[in-house]
């Protein structure tokens, strides 16, 4: 019997790793094709640093927009390793790294990819919590490259909360999709960081409840 720790290291290689996104490409595909999805077109301009709540990551692909691949910051844990290779099927890229540490290469690699016309992609509240509230890193992120914050969510009208730190909701096939967009924040130097985490806070739990009341789907209890 595989013990756990090579349990870990067979999951975390790389052959491994690609069935499994391809697998997990596939599937999202699948809920795409089996239901209609309502898609309203993002704010004009950009590009901008869209934020969603960590918890509806699964389809994620549903908030590129424009030409240019969007690029989305991510765990440099083995399951940020994962969605990399996830986003890959979708025409979206990634920076490993976080939010929370500002001097990082990760953080240059964002402003160098902003700079050249990308929008950014980050999860206020991740990678590990706590679930919904924002981490002021977005905040100096969007202060540095000068990007407005696009608040969104996803929902679908079949799926599985897990019981994981983030609620996070598995859409099920045969679903209504919904995809919303809030107003974008705009961060200046003088912006006084707690007023915009708060105001970003506010403006994504709206969104989401918006995706979810046009899907019909109750919150998670």
């Amino acid at each position: 019997m595989a013990t756990p720790q090579l349990l870990k290291r067979i999951v975390a290689s790389q052959p491994v790793q690609w069935i499994m996104s391809a697998i997990g490409a596939a599937y999202v595909l699948l809920i795409k094709w089996t239901g209609p999805t309502d898609r309203p077109a993002p704010p004009s301009g950009g590009p901008f640093i869209v934020a969603m709540w960590h918890g509806r990551l699964a389809l994620l692909h549903h908030l590129r927009h424009g030409q240019k691949p969007l690029i989305a910051l991510i765990s440099t844990h083995r399951d940020g390793q994962l969605i990399s290779k996830c986003a890959w099927w979708f025409d979206m890229r990634t920076v490993a790294g976080s939010s929370s540490r500002g001097g990082t290469q990760a953080v240059r690699e964002l402003m160098r990819l902003a700079k050249a016309g990308h929008s950014l992609f980050i999860t206020p509240d991740g990678p590990r919590g706590p679930c919904q509230q924002v981490n002021e890193g977005i905040v100096e992120i969007a202060r540095l490259s000068g990007l407005p914050i696009l608040p969104a969510s996803i929902s679908t009208s079949r799926g599985k909360f897990l019981r994981t730190w983030d609620r996070f909701l598995v859409p099920l096939p045969f679903s209504r999709t919904a995809i919303r967009w809030g107003e974008p924040i705009h961060v200046t130097r003088n912006s006084e960081t707690a007023e915009v985490t708060a105001r970003l806070a506010a403006s994504l739990t709206a969104t989401q409840e918006s995706a979810d009341r046009a899907v019909d789907r109750l919150a998670p209890a």
